[in-house]
């Protein structure tokens, strides 16, 4: 079995296993736990960038899911940073603003507005990779 082959593989075993637990989730504004992704991040952007490099582009079915699939990632964030969105939201939904109950909501702040502009970054890149590899092909 050939090198290109057992990365193929083991790509797509990664983003099969990746798909399983999006399918499993609702998305949310609020982050999703780090701790429930199969692999890392960066192991499952390069099991992305493996399999969009090695497909046509014309499945523009399967390169939209994986594109939509590696923005998402931007979603995921740290146990403990999930932990101060929800008592924020919490907090808020109660009404309850003792001192540490602020700090949580500004904290929040901070962890929303991260993920938001993860998610953006992550579109950022996975365009300039479809860009280029658009452009290797036309030349």
């Amino acid at each position: 079995m050939s090198d290109l082959q057992q990365q193929l593989e083991f790509s797509e075993s990664v983003i099969t296993a990746y798909g399983k637990l999006l399918s499993t989730m609702d998305p949310s504004f609020y982050g999703l736990p780090i701790s429930k992704l199969p692999y890392t991040i960066l192991e499952i952007k390069d099991a992305i960038y493996t399999i969009l490099s090695n497909i046509e582009s014309d499945n523009q079915k399967i390169v939209d899911s994986l594109t939509n699939a590696y923005i998402f990632l931007g979603q995921f964030i740290t146990d403990e940073e999930l932990s101060i969105v929800k008592r924020a939201t919490e907090n808020l939904k109660n009404s309850n603003k003792t001192s540490s109950d602020t700090i949580d909501i500004e904290q929040a702040g901070f962890i929303t507005s991260k993920i938001k502009l993860e998610m953006e970054n992550n579109l950022e890149e996975i365009q300039l990779f479809l860009s280029k590899k658009t452009s290797f092909k036309t030349h």
